[in-house]
C-alpha cells in the first residue's frame, strides 16, 4: 500500500499507471473500508474459521466507500 498526501502526490508517483485514478482513495475511505470486520478482527482466535462471514460486510463497505466503481469490483471467478 502506497500512501499519499494529495492525489496530485499519487499521480507524480514514478509508477502511477494512468487510467487507474478510480483506485485513488483518501484516508479516511481507507478507514472506512479497514473499520469491516474482516480487518478489525485479525486477531480473534477464530478468524480463520469466522473469516468466509466477514466477506459480504467488507465487499459492501467496498462499493459505499468507492460509489460501485468498477475498478474496485473484485475479479470474476
Amino acid at each position: 500500500m502506497n500512501l499519499f498526501r494529495s492525489e496530485e502526490d499519487a499521480r507524480r508517483w514514478s509508477e502511477f499507471a494512468p487510467g487507474s485514478e478510480a483506485g485513488i482513495v483518501t484516508l479516511e475511505q481507507a478507514m472506512a473500508i479497514m473499520s469491516t470486520p474482516r480487518h478489525r478482527n485479525r486477531f480473534d482466535g477464530r478468524y480463520v474459521s469466522s473469516s468466509p462471514g466477514y466477506t459480504a460486510a467488507f465487499f459492501a463497505k467496498l462499493r459505499e466507500v468507492t460509489g460501485g466503481s468498477p475498478y474496485w469490483e473484485p475479479p470474476a471467478t
